[in-house]
């Protein structure tokens, strides 16, 4: 036995040891592997070995120590386990031996977690199954879970769709008080419409998908002195809908309307989106109607706006209008005639005028995913955009950029912006300006005038390398995000932009109709606080996520009987390891990794581009790639150059 004596230094030596290590704070990421690391505060990254691995989670808030190896290099040992977000688990139930686990699809989450045979359920091996943690491994690696859903067989009919849904969390169920307010709603459009002005003489006509059956704008355009007036009637659930209801909470949760593949989450029930407020032809809805004054140089020279109620005269399919302005006379009724010329004449203007005083967007072509009876890819079809897909795009961007306009003015709403470059990669942003184009170097690039000064110039330039820096810039760009404040979209080029024309899908549409009316009205602006203008981001970015990981596994169930076939296709990463690559004919992503040691290259990664002998690849640049291998588990697809692969040396400039 030890005497008190001996305890005492035992103490004092275990407090000189912690004493003299690194102690910092940080967040676990995992790997492919057993291994992961942690993001410490400072930036800097430490390792952590499987063992501490297995004590922690992906997410995790950690204190730990820190080691200094070899070459720089940093390892990690647990100190204290802070706080732990992951509480809910999808995956799949495994059975090996007498141990019963879920399989994780948790990125960055390796190993199984127990299931005790009471947290079990009626869940059975095989089957997809959602879960809460039970308990956290950090004191002895050991975790446990128990069943809270059994989602269903890995054979089962759209259980890609259930499986994504689950994971994600996505609302697919409106609670009773939402659904009794939604049924309350009907009975009340006519007289909200009686009591509204009529402006159904203005001609409107819907143009949408013939599939689409919640229709929430429609267009008409009359000649003015200067150019056009385009009036733009958008569905007005918000006079139905009182902020706080249990259909605007639900609304709110949801963010937006998802679109799956094959299947739609509304935000509202089917019965408000698709007939109470759809603006289905003959029938009259209420309606926020936009009057935007568009002179004949494309410019916008006035705004107004009006709560009224309308008839559509027609629902017009994009093919229908598309073949019109093509010239045939017959593909639209005779009395849209006019209407559909002076759409056409005006979008022509309004894109001129937008290349010269903004940013256009690249024109992608769109991919339609048919699916079969177990809801999985029959085919893909590449649709290219049509004249009237462009003709209802610049109606909606006129409308979209009034109204930010209108709502920084009045100091409220729900913004649509893009800060343009990551602060995290200005230092390689300026390094690269140096070289190209020196005098943006020291300028402030999150500056509208400024970006548009220099995406302009790089986009006009008539050296290819020029266009290749371009290509790496964008990689460098924040994502879009909404904002209670007003700010510029420097993505498109504007000064302000609120999106106004989708409130039966969006839920930011809705809020900014409520701020529109209570000016008009002359009553105190509806907000959102910064805690809730945060949820609604985070819930429009889970939905996208959602919607992206269900393509991927459908995407690689797809190519699986497509291996060792050929594509061509366009670079849209580079990066050390090789590069990505998207199919023309499928807009699917893959990976061609390239072997340093059996084919060795050099890799720019400031221009972001690979030299392997006469060979370079770099972004934008076309390649044939063959389908070398698909991990659908893993939701991974790996291409392979094919013989004679680059089409061009040169960065694409369409």
């Amino acid at each position: 036995m030890l005497n008190s004596d001996a305890l005492k230094q035992l103490s004092q030596l275990k407090t000189d040891i912690r004493s003299t290590k690194e102690f910092a704070e940080g967040r676990v990421r995992g790997s492919s592997g057993k291994f992961g690391f942690v993001v410490l505060d400072d930036g800097r990254e430490a390792f952590l070995p499987p063992s501490e691995m297995d004590r922690v989670f992906p997410g995790d808030r950690v204190r730990v120590s820190l080691t200094e190896e070899d070459k720089g290099k940093i390892s990690a040992e647990l100190d204290q386990l802070i706080e732990s977000d992951l509480k809910y688990l999808v995956g799949q139930y495994v059975q090996r031996g007498q141990g019963h686990f879920i399989q994780p699809s948790e990125h960055g989450l390796s190993r199984w977690i127990f299931l005790p045979p009471k947290a079990r359920g009626k869940a059975q091996p095989g089957e997809f199954i959602a879960c809460t943690v039970t308990r956290h491994p950090f004191k002895d690696g050991k975790s446990q879970a128990k069943v809270e859903t059994v989602i269903g067989k890995p054979d089962s009919a759209g259980i890609e769709h259930a499986f994504v849904v689950a994971q994600y969390r996505l609302p697919n169920q409106f609670g009773k008080a939402a659904l009794e307010q939604a049924e309350s709603i009907p009975a009340q459009l006519e007289a909200l419409c009686a009591e509204r002005k009529d402006l159904s003489d203005l001609g409107f006509v819907t143009i949408d998908a013939e599939s689409t059956r919640d229709m929430d704008d429609a267009l008409a355009v009359t000649e003015s002195d200067n150019g056009w007036t385009l009036h733009i009637a958008v569905a007005d659930p918000s006079s139905l809908i009182d902020a706080g209801s249990p259909l605007d909470k639900e609304a709110r949760a949801r963010a937006n309307s998802v679109y799956l593949a094959g299947e739609t989450l509304p935000m509202l029930p089917a019965n408000l989106c698709e007939n109470s407020f759809s603006l289905i032809a003959g029938e009259l809805r209420p309606v926020l109607v936009m009057h935007i004054e568009v002179g004949k140089d494309g410019a916008l020279n006035g705004f107004d706006y009006e709560f009224a109620a309308i008839r559509s005269r027609h629902k017009l399919s994009y093919a229908q209008v598309a073949q019109f302005i093509d010239g045939d006379d017959n593909a639209a009724p005779t009395d849209q005639h006019e209407n559909l010329r002076r759409l056409d004449a005006l979008s022509k203007a309004r894109a001129e005028y937008r290349a010269g005083h903004s940013l256009v967007m690249e024109d992608r072509p769109d991919y339609e995913l048919i699916l079969n009876d177990q809801r999985k890819i029959e085919r893909i079809e590449k649709q290219q955009r049509t004249a009237a897909q462009r003709v209802v795009e610049e109606a909606m961007l006129a409308a979209n950029i009034s109204a930010g306009k209108k709502l920084a003015e009045l100091g409220g709403g729900c913004f649509s912006i893009h800060l343009g470059f990551r602060d995290e990669r200005m230092a390689e942003i300026r390094t690269l300006l140096k070289e190209v184009l020196p005098e943006y170097a020291e300028q402030d690039l999150h500056q509208l005038d400024v970006y548009l000064k220099l995406v302009k110039e790089l986009e006009s330039h008539s050296d290819t390398e020029m266009h290749n820096v371009l290509a790496v810039l964008k990689r460098m760009l924040r994502p879009g995000e909404l904002s209670n404040n007003a700010a510029p979209h420097l993505g498109l080029g504007l000064a302000h932009y609120a999106t106004v024309t989708s409130p039966i899908r969006k839920f930011n549409d809705l809020h900014n109709h409520r701020v529109l009316r209570a000016a008009q009205q002359g009553e105190a602006q509806p907000t959102l606080d910064e805690e809730q203008g945060e949820a609604l981001q985070q819930n429009v970015s889970t939905g996208r996520q959602a919607d992206r990981a269900l393509q991927q596994w459908l995407f690689c169930q797809f190519l699986e009987g497509k291996t060792g076939e050929t594509f061509p296709g366009a670079i849209t990463l580079v990066n050390g390891a090789g590069i990505g690559v998207r199919l023309d004919d499928f807009g699917i992503n893959g990976f061609v990794r390239f072997n340093n040691k059996k084919n060795p290259f050099d890799f720019d990664g400031k221009r972001l581009r690979i030299t392997r002998g006469e060979e370079t690849f770099q972004l934008e640049q076309q390649v044939q790639v063959k389908v070398a291998a698909v991990d659908t588990d893993k939701r991974r697809i790996a291409f392979e150059l094919a013989p004679s692969s680059t089409t061009s040396s040169t960065t694409s400039t369409e």
